[in-house]
């Protein structure tokens, strides 16, 4: 706390007591020239009149240096950051206002870092070691920047940096070489970091914006572990604004029924009768048209809106169950899978959740497929076990989604109360090419059949891969070779047809 200092009052005391010392010294005078007892008295005054000057000048100037001290204080922490000693962000705003305004002799960059996990370390290794590598980074810039180049920590474990640039080639070296006395600080780990470029040039931004569009860059490589730094595109920002838009929509347009349910058939390999197919979720914006999932998922999965999509999903797959069950007899047999995001592994009451909405509309949970991707699976097997046997046990049928994709382990895989499982397009699809990949397909449909687990092809294109895996006794075909994703109504339709010609 700043002690406060009134300049005024002291003015005014000394004052006083200067014309007090005045007043002593004339009474003393004329005591003098009467020759009086009250010499004494009038010489006593004038001490103790004139000591109280001398103590309230000295305690004036100790005031006016502590409060000197405070301001000194003050602004040092207002300048720098009291963690690092470093310069902090409004200190570095003004020191690149000021060279980018008056050196036009070099270009300079923009560079803003932070670091990977920055959180886990504190929990796991404690606030002390994390600040230890804060104070520990400053250090390394400190040393490592030339003499026109600034930094700054931003906030928390976020750093700025205004370097040079002359060339990408030097200037990524220069960049690499940096990361690398980060990465080595420590000899317990290694600490990684995240980097953001963006090259000023002639821009009129200020510098706010500059190093937002550093962060742009910085983002849109969080979460690749094998890249520490990418330079900033016109095209991140654009993706920002999109991202933006789709959030800003987002609640109104779920409230709205904009999200629509699209059907994509699945077929027997057998007779190439259709037993069912997969809900995948279409966006109908009234100003953008019909937007496929790669366009909005990704980022439900980031904000976690997707747990909202996946239940309203769900729950429309229900309502059209019932209206089958109403309207078309035809209809009554199929079984539809829907798709469940890994962030539905946090709540345990998904099943009961489930079984509620499936109870509400009197449908069968048989009639439903629960489509779990294999990452998400062999992530989080021991919670993720439970779960499926619950929902298991409630009568849903579980899939394994993508299986292929991802490193799994076969021993889990068993262990796993699963029915189904779809092989990923990607693997597939490249694995009948060759003798290897076919050998490989075929051990996968093989181990499946001993396990109990049905087979479905995703992403069958060709004639020759139907024939393929209908040989090998894959069950089941999805793919752009049979039928395309669909609205409902083409899809009852589609069934109806098919009825009528067998």
């Amino acid at each position: 706390m700043v002690k406060k200092y009134d300049e005024k009052k002291f003015l005014i005391l000394s004052f006083a007591l200067f014309f007090l010392v005045m007043m002593m010294g004339f009474i003393n005078f004329v005591a003098l020239t009467q020759e009086s007892y009250e010499i004494i008295l009038g010489t006593l005054l004038y001490g103790l009149a004139f000591m109280g000057l001398f103590v309230i000048s000295l305690s004036s100037n100790l005031a006016i240096g502590t409060f000197k001290k405070e301001i000194q204080r003050l602004k040092q922490l207002q300048d720098f950051d009291f963690l690092t000693g470093c310069p902090n962000w409004i200190t570095f705003k003004k020191e690149c206002e000021r060279i980018l305004d008056t050196d036009n002799s070099l270009d300079y960059a923009m560079v803003i870092f932070d670091i990977d996990k920055f959180k886990a370390i504190n929990d796991l290794y404690g606030h002390q070691t994390g600040n230890e590598i804060l104070t520990a980074i400053a250090k390394i810039l400190e040393k490592y920047l030339n003499e026109e180049e600034l930094f700054a920590r931003m906030a928390t474990d976020n750093f700025c940096i205004l370097m040079n640039y002359e060339g990408y080639g030097e200037f990524s070296q220069r960049l690499e070489n940096l990361i690398r006395k980060i990465n080595s600080y420590s000899q317990k780990f290694i600490v990684s970091i995240s980097m953001g470029i963006y090259l000023i040039g002639e821009t009129e931004l200020d510098i706010s914006a500059l190093s937002d569009r550093a962060n742009m860059a910085k983002r849109s490589i969080k979460d690749n572990s094998q890249i520490s730094y990418a330079f900033y595109e016109e095209s991140m920002r654009v993706a920002l604004i999109l991202e933006n838009e789709i959030e800003n929509r987002m609640e109104k347009a779920l409230a709205s029924g904009e999200f629509e349910v699209y059907l994509q058939p699945k077929y027997l390999f057998s007779d190439e009768q259709i037993i069912g197919a997969e809900a995948l979720v279409r966006w109908n914006d009234p100003e953008r048209g019909m937007l496929p999932p790669n366009e909005f998922i990704p980022l439900f999965e980031k904000n976690g809106f997707v747990k909202k999509i996946d239940t309203y999903m769900f729950e429309a797959v229900c309502k059209l169950l019932a209206k089958w069950q109403k309207e078309m007899d035809q209809l009554t047999n199929m079984i539809i899978s829907v798709n469940f995001s890994r962030l539905h592994l946090e709540n345990m009451l998904l099943p009961e959740e489930l079984l509620a909405i499936t109870n509400r509309y009197q449908i069968d949970p048989k009639m439903i497929e629960i489509e779990l991707t294999e990452g998400t699976i062999f992530n989080n097997d021991v919670q993720m076990v439970e779960i499926m046997n619950h929902l298991k046990d409630f009568g849903f049928h579980i899939s394994i989604d993508d299986f292929g994709r991802a490193y799994s382990s076969l021993n889990t895989l068993k262990n796993l109360p699963a029915d189904i499982l779809k092989l990923d397009k990607a693997f597939f699809s490249e694995s009948t090419d060759n003798a290897r990949g076919e050998k490989i397909i075929t051990s996968m449909l093989n181990m499946a059949k001993d396990l109990d687990l049905i087979t479905v092809a995703e992403g069958v294109e060709t004639r020759d891969q139907v024939e393929f895996l209908k040989e090998k006794g894959c069950d089941i075909a999805q793919g752009f070779f049979y039928a395309k994703p669909m609205n409902v109504f083409e899809f009852e339709d589609l069934v109806k047809e098919k009825l009528k010609s067998a």
